[in-house]
Protein backbone atom coordinates (compact mmCIF):
# COMPACT_ATOMS: atom_id res chain seq x y z
CA UNK A 1 0.00 0.00 0.00
CA UNK A 2 1.49 3.34 -1.02
CA UNK A 3 1.82 6.11 1.51
CA UNK A 4 2.04 9.85 1.13
CA UNK A 5 5.55 11.33 1.24
CA UNK A 6 6.56 12.42 4.71
CA UNK A 7 9.13 14.96 3.57
CA UNK A 8 8.80 17.93 1.25
CA UNK A 9 12.14 18.94 -0.28
CA UNK A 10 12.14 22.45 -1.72
CA UNK A 11 14.81 23.73 -4.07
CA UNK A 12 14.63 27.52 -3.94
CA UNK A 13 16.27 29.89 -6.40
CA UNK A 14 18.97 29.09 -8.90
CA UNK A 15 21.42 27.38 -6.53
CA UNK A 16 18.71 25.48 -4.64
CA UNK A 17 16.97 24.26 -7.80
CA UNK A 18 20.31 23.12 -9.25
CA UNK A 19 21.30 21.11 -6.18
CA UNK A 20 17.90 19.49 -5.69
CA UNK A 21 17.75 18.60 -9.41
CA UNK A 22 21.11 16.82 -9.12
CA UNK A 23 19.98 14.95 -6.00
CA UNK A 24 16.50 14.02 -7.26
CA UNK A 25 17.38 10.78 -9.16
CA UNK A 26 18.93 9.24 -6.01
CA UNK A 27 16.23 10.18 -3.51
CA UNK A 28 13.54 7.74 -2.28
CA UNK A 29 9.81 8.06 -2.85
CA UNK A 30 9.34 9.22 0.75
CA UNK A 31 10.56 12.64 -0.39
CA UNK A 32 8.36 14.88 -2.51
CA UNK A 33 10.33 17.42 -4.53
CA UNK A 34 9.28 20.97 -5.35
CA UNK A 35 11.24 23.64 -7.20
CA UNK A 36 10.45 27.31 -6.52
CA UNK A 37 11.87 30.25 -8.47
CA UNK A 38 10.96 33.50 -10.16
CA UNK A 39 13.11 32.50 -13.15
CA UNK A 40 11.46 30.10 -15.60
CA UNK A 41 14.75 28.67 -16.92
CA UNK A 42 15.70 26.41 -13.96
CA UNK A 43 12.12 25.16 -13.82
CA UNK A 44 11.95 24.44 -17.57
CA UNK A 45 15.23 22.49 -17.40
CA UNK A 46 13.57 19.97 -15.04
CA UNK A 47 10.08 19.33 -16.46
CA UNK A 48 9.80 16.01 -14.59
CA UNK A 49 9.92 17.80 -11.22
CA UNK A 50 6.96 19.70 -9.81
CA UNK A 51 7.58 23.42 -9.68
CA UNK A 52 6.06 26.76 -8.76
CA UNK A 53 6.99 29.94 -10.60
CA UNK A 54 6.41 32.86 -8.25
CA UNK A 55 5.99 36.52 -9.13
CA UNK A 56 4.94 36.21 -12.76
CA UNK A 57 3.63 39.76 -12.80
CA UNK A 58 6.57 41.04 -10.74
CA UNK A 59 9.63 39.47 -12.37
CA UNK A 60 8.01 38.50 -15.70
CA UNK A 61 9.65 35.08 -15.81
CA UNK A 62 13.16 36.32 -15.05
CA UNK A 63 15.28 36.24 -11.92
CA UNK A 64 15.00 38.84 -9.19
CA UNK A 65 18.32 40.41 -10.17
CA UNK A 66 19.69 40.12 -6.65
CA UNK A 67 16.91 42.36 -5.32
CA UNK A 68 15.60 40.91 -2.04
CA UNK A 69 12.55 43.19 -1.95
CA UNK A 70 11.50 42.09 -5.42
CA UNK A 71 11.81 38.42 -4.42
CA UNK A 72 9.73 38.94 -1.27
CA UNK A 73 7.02 40.67 -3.29
CA UNK A 74 7.02 37.71 -5.69
CA UNK A 75 6.47 35.25 -2.83
CA UNK A 76 3.70 37.37 -1.33
CA UNK A 77 1.95 37.48 -4.71
CA UNK A 78 1.72 33.66 -4.75
CA UNK A 79 1.16 33.11 -1.05
CA UNK A 80 -1.98 30.99 -1.55
CA UNK A 81 -0.23 28.68 -4.03
CA UNK A 82 2.76 28.23 -1.74
CA UNK A 83 0.53 27.45 1.24
CA UNK A 84 -1.25 24.70 -0.73
CA UNK A 85 2.07 23.16 -1.74
CA UNK A 86 3.52 23.22 1.79
CA UNK A 87 0.46 22.00 3.66
CA UNK A 88 0.36 18.52 5.17
CA UNK A 89 4.05 17.56 5.45
CA UNK A 90 5.51 16.61 8.84
CA UNK A 91 8.99 17.63 7.66
CA UNK A 92 9.94 20.37 5.20
CA UNK A 93 13.55 20.61 4.01
CA UNK A 94 14.59 23.81 2.27
CA UNK A 95 17.70 23.91 0.05
CA UNK A 96 18.83 27.29 -1.23
CA UNK A 97 21.72 29.59 -1.88
CA UNK A 98 22.01 32.82 0.08
CA UNK A 99 23.45 36.08 -1.17
CA UNK A 100 21.30 36.59 -4.24
CA UNK A 101 17.75 37.86 -4.41
CA UNK A 102 15.43 34.84 -4.52
CA UNK A 103 17.16 32.68 -1.92
CA UNK A 104 17.83 35.55 0.46
CA UNK A 105 14.40 37.10 0.00
CA UNK A 106 12.13 34.03 -0.03
CA UNK A 107 13.81 31.40 2.19
CA UNK A 108 12.65 32.93 5.47
CA UNK A 109 9.20 33.53 3.99
CA UNK A 110 8.82 29.84 3.04
CA UNK A 111 10.20 28.64 6.38
CA UNK A 112 7.71 30.81 8.24
CA UNK A 113 4.82 29.50 6.13
CA UNK A 114 5.80 25.88 6.74
CA UNK A 115 6.14 26.49 10.48
CA UNK A 116 2.70 28.10 10.60
CA UNK A 117 1.31 25.00 8.86
CA UNK A 118 2.73 22.74 11.56
CA UNK A 119 5.83 21.37 9.82
CA UNK A 120 9.27 20.84 11.27
CA UNK A 121 11.56 22.91 9.04
CA UNK A 122 15.20 22.19 8.26
CA UNK A 123 17.31 24.31 5.91
CA UNK A 124 20.52 23.65 3.98
CA UNK A 125 21.91 26.91 2.63
CA UNK A 126 25.07 27.67 0.68
CA UNK A 127 27.02 30.87 1.31
CA UNK A 128 28.80 32.86 -1.45
CA UNK A 129 32.43 32.47 -2.43
CA UNK A 130 34.58 35.13 -0.78
CA UNK A 131 35.36 36.66 -4.18
CA UNK A 132 31.68 37.34 -4.96
CA UNK A 133 31.75 40.76 -3.36
CA UNK A 134 30.69 42.61 -0.26
CA UNK A 135 27.03 43.01 -1.25
CA UNK A 136 26.37 39.29 -1.68
CA UNK A 137 28.29 38.52 1.49
CA UNK A 138 26.23 41.05 3.45
CA UNK A 139 22.94 39.83 2.01
CA UNK A 140 23.87 36.23 2.78
CA UNK A 141 24.80 37.05 6.37
CA UNK A 142 21.58 38.96 7.03
CA UNK A 143 19.46 36.30 5.34
CA UNK A 144 21.11 33.45 7.28
CA UNK A 145 20.45 35.21 10.57
CA UNK A 146 16.77 35.67 9.69
CA UNK A 147 16.39 32.11 8.35
CA UNK A 148 17.98 30.64 11.48
CA UNK A 149 15.26 32.14 13.66
CA UNK A 150 12.46 30.64 11.52
CA UNK A 151 13.79 27.09 11.17
CA UNK A 152 14.10 24.20 13.59
CA UNK A 153 17.53 23.39 12.22
CA UNK A 154 19.85 25.04 9.71
CA UNK A 155 23.09 23.86 8.10
CA UNK A 156 25.31 26.38 6.30
CA UNK A 157 27.62 25.19 3.51
CA UNK A 158 30.43 27.63 2.75
CA UNK A 159 31.30 27.60 -0.97
CA UNK A 160 34.92 28.40 -0.07
CA UNK A 161 34.97 25.13 1.89
CA UNK A 162 33.92 23.26 -1.25
CA UNK A 163 36.90 24.69 -3.12
CA UNK A 164 39.20 23.47 -0.39
CA UNK A 165 37.84 19.95 -0.81
CA UNK A 166 38.43 19.74 -4.56
CA UNK A 167 41.25 22.23 -5.25
CA UNK A 168 41.19 25.42 -7.26
CA UNK A 169 42.01 23.60 -10.51
CA UNK A 170 39.13 21.12 -10.27
CA UNK A 171 36.05 21.56 -12.49
CA UNK A 172 33.25 23.57 -10.90
CA UNK A 173 30.96 20.52 -10.93
CA UNK A 174 33.52 18.61 -8.88
CA UNK A 175 33.64 21.42 -6.33
CA UNK A 176 29.90 21.14 -5.70
CA UNK A 177 29.88 17.33 -5.58
CA UNK A 178 30.99 17.43 -1.94
CA UNK A 179 27.93 19.47 -0.99
CA UNK A 180 25.74 17.02 -2.92
CA UNK A 181 27.21 14.12 -0.93
CA UNK A 182 26.77 15.85 2.43
CA UNK A 183 23.24 17.12 1.84
CA UNK A 184 22.19 13.99 -0.06
CA UNK A 185 23.39 11.77 2.78
CA UNK A 186 21.43 13.81 5.31
CA UNK A 187 18.29 13.64 3.15
CA UNK A 188 18.61 9.87 2.78
CA UNK A 189 18.85 9.60 6.54
CA UNK A 190 15.78 11.77 7.10
CA UNK A 191 13.79 9.79 4.55
CA UNK A 192 14.76 6.52 6.25
CA UNK A 193 12.56 7.42 9.22
CA UNK A 194 9.53 7.48 6.89
CA UNK A 195 10.49 4.37 4.88
CA UNK A 196 9.53 0.91 6.22
CA UNK A 197 11.88 -2.07 6.45
CA UNK A 198 14.80 -0.72 8.47
CA UNK A 199 17.14 -3.10 10.31
CA UNK A 200 16.89 -0.70 13.26
CA UNK A 201 13.83 1.56 12.73
CA UNK A 202 13.22 5.00 14.17
CA UNK A 203 9.91 6.69 14.91
CA UNK A 204 9.39 9.74 12.65
CA UNK A 205 7.76 11.55 15.58
CA UNK A 206 10.87 10.93 17.68
CA UNK A 207 13.02 12.31 14.86
CA UNK A 208 10.93 15.47 14.73
CA UNK A 209 11.21 15.80 18.50
CA UNK A 210 14.97 16.28 18.16
CA UNK A 211 14.20 19.52 16.32
CA UNK A 212 11.32 20.65 18.53
CA UNK A 213 12.70 24.16 19.09
CA UNK A 214 13.12 26.95 16.59
CA UNK A 215 16.63 28.35 16.15
CA UNK A 216 18.42 25.20 17.34
CA UNK A 217 22.15 25.17 16.48
CA UNK A 218 22.50 22.24 14.07
CA UNK A 219 25.22 19.72 13.27
CA UNK A 220 25.49 17.82 9.97
CA UNK A 221 28.12 15.26 8.97
CA UNK A 222 28.49 12.48 6.42
CA UNK A 223 31.05 9.74 5.83
CA UNK A 224 31.38 6.63 3.69
CA UNK A 225 33.86 3.78 3.18
CA UNK A 226 33.95 0.24 1.86
CA UNK A 227 35.72 -3.06 2.36
CA UNK A 228 36.86 -4.60 5.61
CA UNK A 229 35.98 -2.49 8.65
CA UNK A 230 33.86 -0.19 6.48
CA UNK A 231 31.47 0.72 9.32
CA UNK A 232 34.26 1.87 11.61
CA UNK A 233 35.99 3.80 8.84
CA UNK A 234 32.75 5.41 7.67
CA UNK A 235 32.04 6.55 11.23
CA UNK A 236 35.54 8.06 11.42
CA UNK A 237 34.96 9.82 8.10
CA UNK A 238 31.71 11.28 9.41
CA UNK A 239 33.44 12.49 12.56
CA UNK A 240 36.06 14.21 10.40
CA UNK A 241 33.57 15.58 7.84
CA UNK A 242 34.63 19.14 6.90
CA UNK A 243 31.00 20.27 7.10
CA UNK A 244 31.05 19.56 10.84
CA UNK A 245 34.28 21.51 11.31
CA UNK A 246 33.78 24.50 9.02
CA UNK A 247 33.40 28.13 10.06
CA UNK A 248 30.63 28.54 12.61
CA UNK A 249 29.95 24.82 12.87
CA UNK A 250 28.44 23.31 16.01
CA UNK A 251 31.00 20.94 17.54
CA UNK A 252 28.87 19.40 20.30
CA UNK A 253 25.12 18.86 20.48
CA UNK A 254 22.65 17.52 23.00
CA UNK A 255 20.61 15.34 20.60
CA UNK A 256 21.77 13.18 17.70
CA UNK A 257 20.22 11.29 14.79
CA UNK A 258 22.57 8.72 13.27
CA UNK A 259 21.74 6.97 10.00
CA UNK A 260 23.73 3.90 8.93
CA UNK A 261 23.21 2.03 5.65
CA UNK A 262 25.24 -0.90 4.38
CA UNK A 263 25.11 -4.15 2.44
CA UNK A 264 23.63 -7.48 3.56
CA UNK A 265 26.64 -8.12 5.81
CA UNK A 266 25.93 -5.08 7.98
CA UNK A 267 25.21 -6.18 11.55
CA UNK A 268 23.40 -4.50 14.41
CA UNK A 269 26.65 -4.61 16.38
CA UNK A 270 28.45 -2.61 13.68
CA UNK A 271 25.63 -0.07 13.62
CA UNK A 272 25.87 0.43 17.38
CA UNK A 273 29.66 0.76 17.12
CA UNK A 274 29.06 3.63 14.70
CA UNK A 275 26.75 5.28 17.23
CA UNK A 276 29.37 4.93 19.98
CA UNK A 277 32.02 6.60 17.81
CA UNK A 278 29.67 9.43 16.79
CA UNK A 279 28.53 10.05 20.37
CA UNK A 280 32.13 10.16 21.56
CA UNK A 281 32.88 12.85 19.00
CA UNK A 282 29.69 14.93 18.90
CA UNK A 283 27.79 14.37 22.17
CA UNK A 284 24.15 13.32 22.16
CA UNK A 285 23.76 13.07 25.93
CA UNK A 286 20.11 14.17 25.93
CA UNK A 287 18.93 11.86 23.15
CA UNK A 288 20.41 9.70 20.40
CA UNK A 289 18.33 8.03 17.69
CA UNK A 290 19.73 5.33 15.41
CA UNK A 291 18.25 4.21 12.11
CA UNK A 292 20.10 1.36 10.38
CA UNK A 293 19.15 -0.02 6.98
CA UNK A 294 20.38 -2.80 4.71
CA UNK A 295 20.71 -2.00 1.00
CA UNK A 296 21.17 -5.14 -1.13
CA UNK A 297 23.01 -3.07 -3.75
CA UNK A 298 25.49 -1.49 -1.32
CA UNK A 299 27.97 -4.38 -1.39
CA UNK A 300 30.72 -3.70 1.15
CA UNK A 301 30.02 0.06 1.25
CA UNK A 302 28.75 1.70 4.43
CA UNK A 303 27.41 5.25 4.68
CA UNK A 304 26.94 7.22 7.89
CA UNK A 305 24.89 10.43 8.10
CA UNK A 306 24.66 12.48 11.29
CA UNK A 307 22.26 15.27 12.23
CA UNK A 308 22.34 16.91 15.62
CA UNK A 309 20.49 19.63 17.46
CA UNK A 310 21.46 21.66 20.48
CA UNK A 311 19.44 23.95 22.68
CA UNK A 312 18.69 27.41 21.27
CA UNK A 313 21.12 30.12 22.40
CA UNK A 314 20.19 31.66 25.74
CA UNK A 315 18.89 35.21 25.47
CA UNK A 316 20.82 37.76 27.47
CA UNK A 317 18.79 39.55 30.11
CA UNK A 318 18.08 43.14 29.15
CA UNK A 319 19.83 45.72 31.28
CA UNK A 320 17.42 47.82 33.41
CA UNK A 321 16.98 51.41 32.29
CA UNK A 322 18.74 54.05 34.32
CA UNK A 323 16.54 55.17 37.21
CA UNK A 324 14.01 52.39 36.66
CA UNK A 325 12.97 50.27 39.62
CA UNK A 326 14.32 46.73 39.43
CA UNK A 327 11.76 44.10 38.52
CA UNK A 328 10.88 41.44 41.05
CA UNK A 329 12.19 38.67 38.78
CA UNK A 330 15.63 40.28 38.64
CA UNK A 331 16.33 38.87 42.12
CA UNK A 332 16.87 35.10 41.72
CA UNK A 333 15.13 32.87 44.21
CA UNK A 334 17.10 30.40 46.27
CA UNK A 335 16.29 26.78 45.52
CA UNK A 336 17.69 23.46 46.61
CA UNK A 337 19.96 21.63 44.22
CA UNK A 338 18.59 18.64 42.40
CA UNK A 339 20.47 15.85 40.71
CA UNK A 340 19.56 17.29 37.30
CA UNK A 341 20.81 20.76 38.20
CA UNK A 342 23.98 19.34 39.75
CA UNK A 343 24.73 17.33 36.63
CA UNK A 344 24.70 20.31 34.26
CA UNK A 345 24.45 23.41 36.46
CA UNK A 346 25.36 26.58 34.58
CA UNK A 347 26.19 24.48 31.52
CA UNK A 348 22.60 23.26 31.08
CA UNK A 349 21.94 25.38 27.99
CA UNK A 350 25.31 24.84 26.31
CA UNK A 351 26.73 22.07 24.08
CA UNK A 352 28.39 19.19 25.90
CA UNK A 353 32.17 18.98 26.20
CA UNK A 354 33.21 15.34 25.82
CA UNK A 355 36.67 13.89 26.48
CA UNK A 356 37.10 10.13 26.04
CA UNK A 357 33.32 9.78 25.87
CA UNK A 358 32.62 11.61 29.14
CA UNK A 359 30.90 14.96 29.65
CA UNK A 360 33.56 16.81 31.64
CA UNK A 361 31.11 19.57 32.56
CA UNK A 362 29.57 17.07 35.00
CA UNK A 363 31.48 16.86 38.32
CA UNK A 364 33.80 13.87 38.56
CA UNK A 365 32.17 12.44 41.68
CA UNK A 366 28.82 12.34 39.87
CA UNK A 367 30.26 10.81 36.68
CA UNK A 368 32.03 8.10 38.71
CA UNK A 369 29.08 7.58 41.07
CA UNK A 370 31.17 8.31 44.16
CA UNK A 371 29.01 8.57 47.28
CA UNK A 372 30.02 11.50 49.45
CA UNK A 373 30.17 10.70 53.18
CA UNK A 374 29.67 13.75 55.41
CA UNK A 375 32.20 14.45 58.15
CA UNK A 376 31.05 13.30 61.62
Amino acid sequence: MSTSPGILLIGLGGAGCAMVSRLAPRLPAEIKILLVDTDTRPLAENPALESVQIGRAVCRGMGSGGEIGLAKTSAEADDATLRRQLNGFPLVVLVTGLGGGTGSGVATYLANLATELGSTVLAFATLPFSHEGERRQRQAKEASEQLFLKTHGMVLVHNDLLLQQSGAEAPLATSFSAADRWVGGALQGLASAFEPGALVPVDPAALRSLFANLASPTLCAFGTDEGEGAATKAAAAACDCPLAHGPGSVMKVGSLFVYVVGGPSLTSGEAFEVVAAVRKRFGGEISTLLCARVDPNAGSRVEVAVLGASLPPQKKAAKPRKGAAPEAEAQPLFDFATEASMRRGLFGGTPMTFIDGQDVDVPTYIRQAVKLIPNP
